[in-house]
């Protein structure tokens, strides 16, 4: 048996000293680096399937997202340490030359280091595509081209709508503010409306009211946009906000209340809807009977 097994090791012998040989070529490094991708890729589809099972006979089980990331990158950086390994010789004399160029371009133009890098960043957020809708500090727009050193918005001002005007940002501006994007959810977002109220306000009759509203202007998305979160909650192991329109309420002063409504609504038509539902909810609440506010005197009065 074993005698046997050696035979075998010696006629194979020749065909791995080959294998090893062409392994070591560049090709063959090219070649083995796509083998392990494919393989991280496959592994990672298998455990996301995996969890996807699991996530379905325990719903209540909430870490599934913090499983999910913690093993996708595990894979990746063990992926990208074998390939690593593979290039080590290759990427030492690489690095090299890129010290010297990075030691050089510091030296020339550190903005424009910058912009590279920030184009850098933005062509590696998935979540940032053409079509995007993103606020950049005091910018909001949609995303309509990017490039090396600039890219530019369709500007959106503050009615919810395109201006026709069309912004051209630095990519350095990514270190100095955050983006925020409009559009993470697709199709649907979550739209934040707000209306300021003195003390007097009647809380129950203004909540009621706005509730009514936006639901009569989301009666036609509603039930699409809930499905379409659920199917987001399934694949990406996240917890959305309920399409559903809710209301929350904060004081900003002593003398303001503020009342928030939250909604889902296509992100296309988020002006649209929040210019009907301001609109009608003024006019009938302000027509509605509010009891009147006591005068200072009487205040003071009461409270001796």
């Amino acid at each position: 048996m074993i005698a046997e097994f050696v035979s075998v090791l010696q006629v194979l012998q020749p065909a791995g000293e080959k294998l090893f040989d062409f392994l070591e070529t560049r090709t063959g490094r090219f070649l083995l680096s796509i083998l392990f991708v494919v393989a991280a890729v496959f592994v990672n589809r298998l455990m996301k399937w995996q969890l996807q099972r699991q996530g379905q006979a325990h719903p209540n089980d909430t870490p599934m997202r913090a499983k999910w990331v913690r093993r996708n990158n595990l894979v990746w950086i063990f992926t990208f340490l074998l390939i690593t390994a593979v290039w080590s010789n290759q990427i030492k004399s690489f690095l090299y030359s890129i010290a010297a160029v990075a030691g050089a371009m510091l030296v020339v133009s550190k903005d424009l280091i910058l912009c590279l890098w920030g184009a850098l960043i933005i062509s590696l957020n998935k979540s940032l595509r053409i079509g995007s809708t993103i606020e950049v500090g005091k910018y909001t727009g949609q995303l309509v081209n990017t490039g090396f050193l600039t890219f530019e918005l369709a500007e959106i001002g503050p009615s919810k709508k395109q201006t026709g005007r069309l912004l051209q940002l630095p990519n350095s501006i990514v270190f100095t503010e955050g983006i925020r994007n409009l559009s993470t959810y697709g199709t649907y977002g979550i739209h934040l409306i707000d209306f300021n109220f003195d003390k007097t306000v009647n809380l129950d009759a203004a909540e009621k009211l706005a509730l009514r509203l936006a639901s009569e202007s989301g009666k036609m998305w509603l039930e699409n946009a809930e499905a379409h979160f659920s199917m987001l909650e399934r694949n990406n192991f996240v917890d959305l906000p309920k399409a559903r329109p809710e209301v929350f309420w904060a004081s900003v002063d002593d003398k303001c209340l503020r009342m928030t409504l939250r909604l889902a609504c296509p992100l296309s038509k988020r002006g649209q809807v929040e210019k009907a539902i301001v609109k009608r909810f003024w006019i009938e609440y302000l027509q509605q009977p509010h009891p009147e506010a006591h005068d200072d005197d009487a205040e003071n009065l009461h409270l001796d």
